[in-house]
């Protein structure tokens, strides 16, 4: 009689679990991994530093303008605009400047004194052995000019030896013309005594020539004071004044 009521709970319970619909196995999902992390921007970039005005750069200065005559160094660089002449060598000479004849300036070396642009200026050197030079200068406008002075070599007439080679050269010459194409060559570079001149005139054969000759050799005699005996050499008296004339000049 026990067994009857379990065996009929047991079939209550089977109908019931029929009857209940069943629920649908409902399978997980797979996890979706995560969406990447965004890799981070790089920073933009600096925009560059303004450029500095550009600053307007002073034109070059020219090189000097260096000159070198008869002894005499002048040198021209740029001054800023002043116009100036200034006397550097020798230390202790005394020099004196003149614009015609006004003093301008009256020192020893070094010296310096401001000019008038493009202007010529008389420059009077005495130098301590005693010695002078007298030297004309150009003053350039805008432009110091340093002038540097050197003392004066006296000139020497030639030597016998030298006089004896010249005036076999003009004996060997063929015409007047010709010998005084040598003369001409010879002074360029070369003093005489009037001795020396009076006997390169008698090489000469034309009284033309011999009077051509004159002013040629005038300037290279060195004692002038005995210039006057170049008269004798001459015969007619017109040409005697002729020659005059021209060493007066």
């Amino acid at each position: 009689m026990r067994r009857f009521p379990c065996a009929l709970c047991a079939a209550l319970l089977f109908a019931l679990a029929a009857a209940c619909p069943q629920q649908p196995v409902v399978k997980p999902t797979p996890e979706e991994p995560p969406p990447p992390e965004p890799k981070p921007q790089p920073p933009p970039p600096r925009p560059p530093p303004p450029r500095p005005p550009r600053v307007a750069q002073p034109a070059p200065e020219p090189p000097p303008v260096v000159i070198v005559e008869d002894g005499v160094r002048l040198e021209y660089r740029a001054h800023e605009g002043r116009t100036v002449v200034e006397v550097t060598e020798p230390e202790g000479t005394q020099v004196q400047a003149f614009d015609g004849s006004a003093l301008v300036a009256d020192d020893t070396v070094p010296l310096a004194f401001d000019a008038q642009p493009d202007h010529y200026y008389r420059l009077v050197a005495r130098f301590p052995s005693g010695a002078v030079r007298d030297k004309k200068v150009q003053a350039r406008a805008g432009r110091l000019l340093s002038v540097r002075l050197q003392e004066a070599k006296e000139p020497q007439a030639m030597s016998d030896k030298e006089f004896r080679a010249l005036r076999a050269t003009l004996e060997h010459e063929h015409g007047d013309t010709a010998r005084l194409g040598v003369l001409r060559t010879a002074a360029s570079t070369a003093y005489f005594t009037t001795a020396q001149a009076a006997s390169l005139i008698d090489r000469l054969s034309y009284r033309e020539d011999k009077l051509a000759a004159v002013p040629i050799l005038k300037d290279r005699i060195l004692d002038r004071e005995n210039a006057w005996q170049l008269y004798q050499h001459f015969t007619y008296r017109e040409d005697k004044m002729k020659v005059q004339e021209m060493l007066e000049r």
